[in-house]
């Protein structure tokens, strides 16, 4: 397990303190845990011939103080692993959670849920009994170890009972894990699926497609029934096997146990303390197996997260190039669209100085969205760099970033929470330079005409129309005065009074320094307050074309 959280999730130094205290305390408690059948066999193989109740007195004392100190250790142990569990916890959500965005970006939408999913899943494996099982599983040398020194037949049968139990538990996790997953993957597409058709909810009742959504969902959600069903009773089918692999554990030790004390070979008490020693070593290895789905679904978890944070890891990051003139340079930019051998863009330079303002245009998938992610840093070049006032965009942290770009994509993009938190970008101090981009980009006077004006809610539920909701997201992007302002098409769904203000906008952020970059389907409203047209084909050649 270690090696699976490790270090792609998390960094050994986090982890191993922690565990090498749990582990010292582990080894404590078993210990203490040994005195039962070391009692046992005492008891019967000297106070009952002895009959020396003072003796019976002493070891019953040192039992029960052994069997206190063990209770303490335990608790203390519990404590550190439900710490180290809630730490590991909150730190795989953030990690998680930032390589789901990046990875979004790459075009999986779905990435953000699944983490999410992934990491309740392993906190509820790391918070429940299977980490203490584990580590419960150092029992199993001190236990044959004292079964050796007590008989070596003893030693086998407790050594084949943990092989065999172990090897039901591997079983259980290669039989089910498969059918478990595929049940999980049909079931989120089935959900995914009706959610994304019942949310069309206007469409769907008025055209009558309601049966017809039904009707899509059920197959989906049957296949998913049925796979789940399959790996249930295959588990049920092994927790048998496992019940009576216990059962035979339990006889072959009284057997060999019997078989020895009629040949002399034990006595009467090391009989009966090999049979609580023998239960002893393999009670960790049951709970693990009867636990099967806990960690294999924890487990399984793990590697999905793992693998997240790999694909979502930041780019190595970059020098400045201090010799790099102001402004956003272009340099050798290749850009591929996934799954063609093509380019979209081909070997793209610009220099735009500060000030300038260029206008991307192309046909529906000529590649202008994804130019401007590549700009914005937000997308992987295939080959070349840009570079804003000497930095890699890609190759540079995003709070280097900060406040230095602006940004508008196709879709206003509104977080929870108030209009004026949502154009400062949640900075507390941002509240007069917020009402200040409002004022500039036009969107003031339609804020003010909201009920609750800049305090009013801007998120999914808000009830802003588009039109609203662009004009947020448009004072957002020219909020604190950006180096560089990317605009994916801001005129759309603007009235002319609105279309001036982000007209009136884009002047004003260029006289001030900023580069701007917009994206439109109407080159010809753009002529006058742009210095050129960069034009897309999608197939790799590009124009760049100065206006007057």
């Amino acid at each position: 397990m270690n090696a699976t959280l490790t270090p792609a999730l998390l960094p050994p130094r986090l982890l191993a303190p922690t565990l090498a205290v749990c582990v010292v305390l582990s080894v404590a408690v078993q210990a203490t845990m040994l005195t039962a059948p070391m009692l046992t066999m005492h008891v019967f193989d000297g106070v009952l011939e002895s009959r020396n109740l003072g003796t019976l007195w002493v070891l019953s004392a040192a039992f029960l103080a052994a069997l206190l100190l063990g209770g303490v250790l335990q608790y203390l142990r519990a404590a550190l692993l439900a710490a180290l569990a809630e730490r590991i916890g909150r730190r795989l959500q953030l990690r998680a959670l930032a390589a789901s965005v990046r990875v979004a970006l790459g075009g999986d939408r779905t990435a953000a849920g699944r983490a999410l999913q992934d990491v309740a899943e392993l906190r509820r494996m790391l918070g429940g009994s299977i980490p203490a099982d584990v580590l419960d599983l150092l029992s199993i040398p001190l236990a044959l170890g004292f079964l050796w020194l007590l008989h070596p037949l003893f030693f086998l049968v407790a050594l084949m009972a943990a092989l065999v139990q172990g090897a039901i538990g591997v079983l259980a996790d290669r039989v089910t894990r498969g059918a478990t997953a595929q049940a999980k993957l049909h079931e989120a597409r089935g959900r995914r699926g009706l959610v994304q058709q019942l949310g069309l909810r206007e469409m769907v009742l008025g055209l009558g497609m309601l049966p017809a959504a039904l009707a899509r969902f059920a197959p989906r959600h049957a296949l998913a029934l049925q796979r789940r069903g399959g790996a249930e009773r295959d588990a049920r089918a092994l927790a048998g096997l496992l019940e009576l692999a216990v059962f035979a554990q339990q006889g072959a030790i009284v057997g060999a146990g019997v078989w020895l004390l009629l040949a002399h070979e034990v006595s009467h008490g090391s009989m009966l303390a090999a049979a609580t020693l023998v239960a002893f070593a393999t009670r960790p290895v049951v709970h693990l197996v009867g636990h099967w789905r806990d960690w294999s679904e924890g487990l399984a978890a793990a590697r999905r997260l793992a693998k997240l944070v790999r694909a979502g890891a930041p780019p190595e990051r970059a020098s400045c190039a201090t010799d790099a003139p102001s402004g956003l340079m272009v340099q050798g930019l290749s850009l591929f669209a996934p799954g063609r051998t093509r380019p979209l863009v081909d070997a793209l330079d610009l220099a735009l100085p500060p000030g300038s303002a260029l206008v991307l245009a192309g046909p529906n998938g000529a590649g202008k969205s994804t130019l401007i992610r590549a700009l914005l840093g937000l997308a992987a070049p295939a080959s070349g760099r840009v570079l804003l006032d000497g930095q890699d965009t890609w190759r540079t942290p995003r709070d280097a970033f900060a406040g230095r770009i602006g940004y508008l994509p196709q879709e206003a993009q509104l977080l929870d929470g108030s209009i004026l938190e949502n154009i400062a970008r949640f900075d507390d101090d941002g509240a007069s330079a917020a009402v200040a981009s409002a004022r500039r980009v036009g969107a003031h006077d339609a804020i003010g005409r909201l009920p609750r004006g800049y305090e009013n809610a801007a998120g999914a539920d808000a009830g802003l129309s588009g039109g609203q909701a662009r004009l947020v997201a448009l004072a957002r992007a020219f909020h604190g005065a950006p180096r560089v302002i990317v605009l994916d098409e801001p005129e759309a769904g603007l009235d002319g009074a609105a279309r001036a203000g982000v007209r009136a906008g884009v002047a004003a952020a260029r006289a001030e320094g900023s580069v701007v970059l917009l994206v439109s389907h109407d080159v010809a409203a753009w002529r006058g307050a742009v210095d050129g047209v960069l034009r897309l084909t999608g197939e790799g050649p590009w124009t760049l074309e100065t206006t007057a």
